[in-house]
């Protein structure tokens, strides 16, 4: 895979998980910055598909009753998401040069 294409695999994956942990700290009373929250969270939701789903069921299926908590169990979550969006970006790399 080219370096550009690895640049952008790790810009969108980034700014994914900055914008789903800023959405997490802007939470307030007030209806403006709670919606400015919610954007967040749904724009870096979007950047994270779909490893992002996959993840979530994958740690809710596996690891919800494991004994860790909430902190390590969505790192885990965010792990598995690039790692599952990894494996789709290479394939799709490796079919786009076969083709």
């Amino acid at each position: 895979m080219s370096r550009k294409a690895w640049m952008i695999f790790l810009v969108v994956q980034g700014a994914g998980i900055i914008l789903s942990w800023l959405a997490n700290y802007t939470s307030s009373p007030s209806p403006l910055i709670s919606g400015v929250g919610v954007g967040l969270l749904v724009l870096g939701n979007l950047l994270l598909l779909p490893g992002g789903l996959l993840g979530a069921l994958a740690v809710q299926r596996l690891l919800l009753h494991s004994g860790f908590n909430m902190s390590q169990l969505s790192f885990v979550g965010v792990v598995v998401a690039v790692a599952i969006n990894l494996g789709i970006w290479l394939l799709c790399a490796k079919l786009h040069r076969s083709v």
